[in-house]
């Protein structure tokens, strides 16, 4: 099967959050304590954030199958972070968030930024690691939330 990746437009933002939520709680929450589990729910669901959406200051990509449903989404602030990265459980391993990544690094280097950030979670690390994401840091606990801050470096 095959599936598209576009920015998103405004009627996508609940289902995005939802599968982010989904995903979140299956594959990353486990891990979490329940301060670090409240800190991702908090921001999925800020309004603040939702508004920074709207006014595009922070953006959403979307990944849809064949037949228009959601299969993934990711999102970026600041220009070049990752700060969202789910894809929904039956497209884990087909391409979804490489090819998320791959628009994200397209916009970044369309902004004159020369790496891509991401505080990928455990679950995440691997899969980062495989895209050429090195750690800038070791492992750390922010808000309940363990992380590794990651960056790639993007070809001129």
């Amino acid at each position: 099967m095959s599936f598209t990746v576009h920015k998103a437009i405004e009627e996508d933002w609940e289902d995005a959050m939802a599968l982010a939520y989904r995903t979140f709680q299956k594959y990353v929450g486990p891990e979490y304590s329940e301060e670090g589990v409240d800190n991702f729910v908090n921001f999925i669901s800020d309004p603040h954030l939702y508004r920074m959406f709207q006014v595009e200051e922070y953006f959403l990509w979307v990944a849809r199958d064949e037949k228009g449903s959601m299969i993934g989404m990711g999102t970026l602030r600041s220009g070049n972070h990752i700060s969202l990265l789910f894809v929904d459980e039956k497209w884990l391993r087909r391409g979804v968030g490489s090819a998320l990544i791959t628009a994200f690094e397209q916009y970044v280097s369309e902004q004159g930024k020369d790496s891509i950030t991401v505080n990928a979670s455990p679950y995440g690390v691997p899969f980062y690691h495989k895209l050429g994401f090195e750690d800038t840091a070791s492992e750390q606990v922010v808000g309940g939330m363990t992380i590794t801050p990651m960056r790639k470096m993007l070809q001129e």
